[in-house]
């Protein structure tokens, strides 16, 4: 009999938890619900499907329907060459300023003794410092003196000691403070009224620098800013490979942009491969190391060709010491 009755109720239970399960509800839902049915109201009824929740699924090669308003191709490609140039050029002019250096903070100072009014010596400590500790006389410190000796203590002498200058004397003496350096008067510019359908007039020359006593301009201040030295700024010509920063190892996703490559090469078309280095100066030492890595990468791109079916005598290496990643097209570079 008891055999029987925990055979119904693992039955029970097992049947319980299938149903649970094909709700597909937690056991917080499923509190949720007790307690809306047990509250009533709308509440408890059961709530409309969300609009289109039944309807067919959009196309999304359709959307959107209307043209976007969108520049025209020349433009594109003429604000895509002007931000090369300029993420060139600030790649030139990081290399050429060099790396940036950052001198040590200077030293602590340190303590230095200084002389009171009366010719006494004491020690200044710098911020951050315990004074050293003031040595204390002790009895076994002082030499015993002979009975008989002892004399009443004089006075101490005040014509030794020399008397303080009064506070007039030392006023006098020391430098008077330089006068405060007069601001510029403030002027309201009123421009000239505009008349309907005119343009206004612009100066030809920038006003003039205003002038303040104890500050001298520099002369160049109105002088244009210098040139940029003319770098080659062009985009090297051919397919990009990416590679790992300062590494050989070709970046991940790189497969599919190697097969158009060479689906695109005929059967006895030369293949020409040029690597780019990372240096961080012009200096000739950081150039070779340049030169070094270009050519690494340009050799595992070779290796990686050579093992899809191209052979080596079609294949080019070269290298440069400042570019991205490797190049990779059928001109030579």
């Amino acid at each position: 009999m008891q055999k029987t009755g925990w055979l119904r109720t693992g039955f029970a239970m097992t049947g319980i938890m299938t149903l649970a399960a094909c709700g597909h509800r937690d056991a917080v839902d499923t509190v949720g619900n007790w307690y809306n049915q047990y509250q009533g109201g709308e509440i408890a009824k059961q709530r409309p499907p969300a609009p289109g929740a039944h309807g067919d699924y959009p196309r999304v090669g359709l959307t959107p329907r209307t043209s976007v308003d969108l520049p025209s191709a020349q433009a594109r490609q003429a604000l895509t060459a002007r931000m090369t140039l300029q993420r060139n050029l600030s790649q030139h002019v990081v290399v050429a300023d060099g790396p940036l250096t950052i001198a040590a903070p200077p030293p602590p100072p340190k303590p230095r003794p200084a002389t009171d009014e009366n010719g006494s010596s004491m020690s200044v400590t710098a911020p951050g410092q315990t004074p050293p500790a003031t040595p204390t006389a002790t009895a076994a410190d002082t030499p015993a003196k002979p009975a008989g000796t002892d004399k009443p203590a004089q006075p101490a002498a005040a014509s030794k000691t020399p008397q303080a200058k009064p506070d007039k004397a030392r006023t006098a003496d020391e430098p008077k403070p330089a006068p405060e350096a007069a601001l510029p008067e403030v002027t309201r510019f009123a421009p000239p009224p505009i008349k309907p359908g005119e343009l206004p007039q612009i100066g030809d020359l920038p006003p003039v620098a205003p002038s303040f006593p104890g500050f001298a301009i520099p002369r160049d201040a109105a002088l244009p800013d210098i040139a940029p030295p003319a770098y080659d700024l062009t985009e090297p010509h051919g397919t990009l490979i990416r590679f790992n920063q300062a590494s050989d190892q070709m970046a991940s996703g790189q497969d599919g942009v190697i097969g158009k490559v060479l689906g695109a090469r005929g059967p006895h078309d030369m293949i020409f491969i040029k690597g780019f280095g990372e240096i961080t100066s012009f200096q000739p030492a950081e150039q070779v190391l340049g030169i070094k890595l270009g050519l690494l990468r340009a050799r595992a791109l070779a290796q990686t060709l050579i093992l899809r079916g191209v052979p080596a005598s079609d294949i080019r290496i070269s290298a440069g010491a400042l570019g991205r990643g490797a190049r990779i097209d059928r001109s030579p570079y």
